[in-house]
């Protein structure tokens, strides 16, 4: 006789026994109902625990066959299309004669005794062997009368799905495994003296999952907002193993920083076609009219921060706005930058830091000459001619000479480009970078001073147990000049220090340098004025001197070069870069605050850049000292170096004894030259 016994998992008693029953098409009367496990949570509520139920098939006693009325018996005859099946196996003929074994047949054992031996039965895995109620584990005999039962164990194993937060729990992922059912029968056998039951299984892939299975793990993880519910449901469809994304945390939305849009086209210059230049016809070109906006001011857009799936703000990268600095002949209408005049629009930036202005361009067609005179121009300058000794040309912006420069000296804030050679003559460019380098570290050392005399005046208050307001203006200044006097006597010298440097640098800096000290000078010098409008002056005072120097104090990545096609006997000065195009230099010192590449030679003379010397030939034959010198992290790049070439590189030196080509030298990591 065989019994049918279900297992099956499920998230509630209720379910697993529904399904059970569904799966050996029983009522709940015909079965008995086994809890083997309740729903729950182990491992501190971190692990998911399904109920489990057996469920076995009630077998019917000959006792109950008995019972039957012969209504019942005649209805299960027709079903059956004839006699009850027992009977019936017993009144047909045997399908072959035996004289002694068991099978299966239908799922049925069949056994058949001789007379001096009998049938044996081995059991198998997920196969129950019961004789006369108990229990086999191994080989059994069989013997007539006894009671044989075979238990066959289905199992159903429900659809599991777990989740989990990745991305920085921006992303609920949801990794599914559809759930088994896995049907178990005996297989037909021939008649045989000793049988090992085998078991036939087959196995199908269900998915019962409810989307609000779903949902409800996602809030039991704290996830209530960002589900994906097209993809939830996409989930309850699927028969094979799924991964999929099931939730989305709010993104932030990036801001955008400050900015400046220039409406206007520059025409690039190209410093390699300099000797192809006739600056004779270059004549003075507006690029702008007056009225024109030559630029307009991006404000900063904030972004907006996202949340994540557990509900933690996702913060934005704060933006920046430039620093609009509006300079000579324009001003701000709104956020639109306007030329004042007709005239040359310029644009420095440092950083966040922009500064506007248009000046004028003045062009000299001829010669700089006793004749003509020396030139000093607010603007830009361009000379047609050669520059003779004895003349200076001097511009805020940028000179183009179309002749020579013979013993004569070129100022210049932007540029300089010189067409033909340079005899013995100094051009310097971009020197004022050094000097409000300068006047931004003096500045920081008064503002230091300020900081402290102020927090010593709010400790005096604070010690006698009255406020400002108490004080007289007059008693207020005193009590200052008594700080000074006993306590910050290196503050009055180092404040006329930094006024005495801005007003010898007047003329070329901005009113803002001019307006802090004169402010400086009266409230801290000046015997006649009384600035010190209370202590809020006095902190106003603080503020605008730290907002200059943090302006200022941006290292700039300076435009500023001397570009010229040969030098002989000069000095050129660069807060820039310097670039010699074609023969090369002679006996001539170089200085530059980032980089010098030199097309040539390179015969005597000291060339220096804090960042990068690039030459393509050192030296010479008959030995001429040439020094080559850069920072302590600067590169220098040598085609070939002659003896008498020293390099320097920080306070590290060599000197090439013999020659060398290609040539790159550096400091490493232990602090010494290496040639490469």
């Amino acid at each position: 006789m065989m019994r049918k016994i279900v297992t099956v998992q499920a998230p509630t008693v209720e379910e697993a026994t529904r399904q059970a029953l569904a799966l050996l098409k029983l009522t709940k009367k015909e079965v008995r109902v086994e809890v083997l496990s309740n729903p729950g949570r182990r491992l501190m509520g971190l692990r998911k625990v399904m109920a489990e139920v057996r469920v076995t098939k009630i077998e019917k006693t000959s006792t109950e066959n008995e019972s039957l009325g012969f209504e019942e018996i005649i209805d299960a005859m027709i079903e059956n299309e004839g006699l009850p099946q027992q009977q019936a196996k017993e009144l047909l003929p045997s399908e072959e004669h035996v004289e002694m074994g068991v099978r299966i047949a239908q799922g049925e054992l069949e056994f058949v005794f001789g007379t001096d031996a009998n049938p044996v039965l081995e059991p198998s895995k997920n196969v129950s062997l019961y004789v006369n109620g108990e229990l086999i584990n191994e080989k059994v005999t069989i013997y007539p009368g006894d009671k044989v039962d075979v238990t066959l164990s289905d199992e159903l194993k429900p659809p599991q799905f777990s989740i989990k937060l990745i991305e920085q729990e921006m992303i609920a992922l949801l990794s599914f495994t559809p759930g088994e059912k896995t049907l178990r029968t005996l297989s037909n056998t021939k008649f045989q003296a000793s049988l090992k039951l085998v078991v036939e299984e087959r196995i199908e892939y269900y998915n019962d999952l409810k989307p609000q299975e779903i949902v409800d793990e996602l809030k039991e993880m704290g996830v209530q907002q960002g589900l994906l519910f097209p993809a939830i449901s996409k989930v309850v469809s699927a028969t094979k193993a799924y991964e999929l994304i099931v939730a989305k945390g709010t993104l932030p939305i990036e801001g955008s920083d400050g900015d400046l849009e220039i409406h206007i086209e520059f025409e690039e210059f190209d410093p390699d076609s300099i000797e192809r230049v006739d600056f004779r016809e270059v004549n003075a070109i507006t690029n702008v009219r007056e009225g024109e906006v030559i630029a307009t001011h991006i404000l900063p857009v904030q972004g907006i921060p996202g949340q994540s799936l557990l509900g933690k703000p996702i913060p934005v990268k704060p933006v920046r706005d430039i620093l609009l600095r509006v300079g000579k002949n324009v001003e701000l209408i709104e956020q639109d930058i306007v030329a004042k005049i007709s005239g040359k629009p310029s644009f420095d930036w440092r950083d966040k830091l922009v500064k506007v202005e248009v000046t004028h361009e003045f062009n000299h067609p001829g010669e700089v000459s006793l004749e003509s005179g020396n030139i000093r121009f607010e603007g830009d300058v361009k000379v047609g001619g050669n520059v003779l000794p004895k003349m200076f040309v001097g511009a805020t912006g940028s000179i183009l000479v179309g002749g020579s420069v013979t013993q004569a000296t070129l100022h210049a804030m932007k540029s300089v480009i010189v067409t033909g050679n340079v005899l013995s003559s100094t051009i310097n460019v971009g020197k004022q970078e050094v000097s409000i380098n300068e006047l931004v570290r003096q500045l920081k050392e008064v503002t230091v001073f300020l900081v402290e005399i102020r927090d010593a005046v709010e400790q005096i208050f604070l010690i006698r147990g009255n406020t400002e307001v108490e004080l007289a203006p007059a008693d207020l200044k005193h009590l200052i000049y008594l700080l000074l006097e006993k306590k910050y006597t290196r503050f009055e010298v180092l404040n006329k220090q930094f006024i005495q440097s801005v007003r010898e640098s007047n003329t070329t800096l901005e009113p803002e340098w001019t307006m802090v000290t004169d402010k400086l000078y009266d409230m801290f010098i000046s015997t006649y004025k009384d600035k010190l409008e209370g202590m809020a002056g006095f902190q106003l005072l603080i503020d605008e001197a730290k907002e200059l120097a943090e302006v200022h104090e941006i290292e700039a990545v300076s435009q500023a070069e001397i570009v010229l096609p040969y030098a002989v006997n000069s000095e050129l000065y660069s807060s820039g870069d310097i670039r010699i195009t074609s023969k090369g230099v002679f006996q001539s010192t170089l200085i530059a605050e980032n980089n010098i590449t030199i097309q040539g030679v390179c015969r005597g003379g000291k060339i220096t850049a804090k960042n990068e010397v690039v030459l393509q030939e050192t030296g010479s034959e008959s030995f001429v000292k040439t020094v080559i010198k850069t920072g302590e992290k600067g590169r220098i790049k040598i085609g070939k170096a002659y003896i008498g070439t020293e390099i320097q590189i920080g306070l590290r030196e060599h000197k090439f004894s013999r020659d060398e080509l290609e040539v790159h030298a550096r400091i490493d990591e232990d602090g010494q030259i290496i040639l490469r």
